[in-house]
């Protein structure tokens, strides 16, 4: 029967497992909009502002996507970006940029009150509308590293700032803009020209060249003074507007209520808040591991000293911590939590219903250790650098916890009965009082003592031992840990080791 059982199983697992996939490729692919030009919206109902003030790094991303997520679930029609920044890490920008770019369920607007400088400029041209302060900043997205052998930072290698030239101008082409002055933006050698185009009155046609270049385009082609050379693009908000990378002017968010006619006591504003440093703070891989870490100690504890509850409370609780910092980034969804349950469900088959060790508790590993890591991350298969990068950094956590976890099981199943706390968990010896021909002056008796039990005593497993359970000493039953491996109802038992009130034992 448990042959038909398990063979059953497999099949529902496969398929089980090949729908996930599925499913998980539909809810995670990312759509590529080649030209993501859109004309405004003709009603606006369900108006969202994200602020986004200050330098670009780790936690404004991190509070960056989850806002994001959070206007698409409130079925946001216009998603406002109140950007004040001198920029920050280009890679990410470029993220949130096409985000925006790529973002079909709502018309999106960058406000810049202020500056929009580097990586913020970035986030700006991925939107469908800009609107600018006249006296505003913008541009000026030249990339600089750190170079450790002159200890100095440095402008990037020509290779590298290619890439990001190509894809300034593939954003900025993407939304209509000029591309040419996008470029400008990124590389100081970039000349920008610009005439007027035939038969349409106020507009303009753009043409890139380089200051190396000995051939320039004659009138009535213009230099535009604010390109090179040695000079990475930057202007005001008026002349952004005359260059047509902004599309109109705007000195603060309250005045877009006017200019597309909405309710402004409907308008939706997100800050960024003390909660979105705590998940940023619990996306990073020290805290990932350490709540993975806490989560596996707190069920082998479970395991050891089982009807207590404390160590399945703690791993419940960094079970949720850690689906929900990944619900709030956007890299997991309910797939992941699904497969994680299951997963526990499978694991809880193997220890509990089925003996042995088989096809159900592989697969819950699996399933496990698939949510986790597809949680951590919003792809499938990895296609560029950064991707397998995250893939890689991901997968070493969790082998890391892993590592650490084995080692302290170790170490508990040999100190559980003299740990702090832990020992609470463990069947204490009976009262001094209680104990014949003894007084209160006499220290408590451990169970073996009071048993005459010793290390070669052989008995009779009483209860499956995973690895706590209990077995019969001289007519007794006593609670024991086995020494780590599976043991049976009925199997012969010796005792191997006794640590106070901890009589730990091997199969014969």
């Amino acid at each position: 029967m448990l042959a038909s059982f398990k063979a059953l199983l497999a099949p529902t697992f496969l398929a089980m497992t090949l729908m996930a996939l599925s499913l998980s490729q539909e809810v995670k692919a990312q759509d590529s909009v080649p030209d993501a030009t859109r004309d405004r919206p003709a009603k606006v109902s369900r108006p969202v502002v994200i602020e986004m003030y200050g330098e670009i790094d780790g936690k404004l991303t991190t509070y960056f996507k989850s806002r994001f997520e959070q206007a698409k679930s409130a079925n946001a029609d216009l998603l406002i970006i109140d950007i004040n920044s001198p920029g920050g890490l280009k890679i990410e920008s470029l993220e949130m940029a096409r985000m925006l770019r790529d973002c079909e369920w709502a018309y999106t607007v960058a406000v810049v009150t202020n500056e929009a400088i580097s990586g913020a400029a970035l986030i700006s041209i991925g939107c469908d509308e800009i609107l600018i302060d006249p006296n505003a900043k913008f541009g000026d997205i030249g990339e600089i590293q750190f170079d450790m052998e002159e200890f100095a930072w440095r402008l990037i290698e020509p290779k590298i700032e290619s890439y990001l030239s190509r894809d300034a101008r593939d954003l900025a082409e993407s939304k209509g803009r000029p591309a040419d002055l996008a470029e400008a933006m990124v590389d100081k050698e970039v000349l920008v020209y610009r005439r007027p185009k035939e038969g349409v009155e106020g507009e303009f046609e753009f043409t890139a060249a380089r200051t190396d270049e000995e051939i320039k385009p004659d009138e009535p082609w213009e230099l535009i003074p604010e390109t090179g050379p040695e000079r990475f693009l930057t202007v005001s908000g008026q002349r952004a507007k005359e260059l047509e990378i902004a599309q109109g002017f705007a000195s603060s968010v309250d005045e877009l209520a006017k200019e597309f006619e909405y309710d402004a006591s409907k308008l939706r504003r997100y800050h960024f808040t003390a909660t979105d440093t705590f998940v940023h703070s619990l996306n990073q891989p020290f805290f990932t591991g350490l709540l993975i870490l806490i989560g596996l100690i707190a069920i082998y504890i479970e395991a050891s000293a089982p009807g207590i509850g404390i160590g399945g409370l703690v791993a419940g609780l960094c079970a949720v911590l850690f689906f929900w910092s990944r619900f709030l980034t956007g890299t997991s969804g309910w797939l992941e939590v699904i497969l994680f349950l299951a997963g526990l469900t499978f694991i809880a088959l193997e220890l509990f219903v089925i003996p042995g060790f088989g096809l159900p508790g592989l697969s819950g590993i699996v399933l496990v250790f698939a949510s986790v890591l597809l949680a951590s991350q919003s792809f499938i298969v990895p296609e560029t650098a950064v991707q397998w990068n995250t893939l890689t950094s991901s997968a070493l956590v969790m082998l890391t916890s892993g590592v650490l976890f084995l080692i302290a099981a170790v170490f508990i199943s040999r100190r559980l009965g003299t740990l702090p706390f832990l020992n609470r968990l463990v069947l204490a010896g009976p009262d001094p009082s209680a104990v014949e021909g003894t007084d209160q002056s006499v220290e408590t008796l451990s169970v073996a003592q009071e048993l005459g039990l010793s290390v070669g005593d052989i008995g009779q497993a009483e209860s499956v031992l995973r690895p706590a359970g209990r077995a019969i000493f001289k007519d007794r039953s006593v609670n024991v840990v086995s020494d780590g491996s599976y043991i049976e109802v009925g199997e012969r038992v010796k005792i191997v080791r006794i640590s106070g009130n901890i009589i730990q034992v091997a199969s014969v």
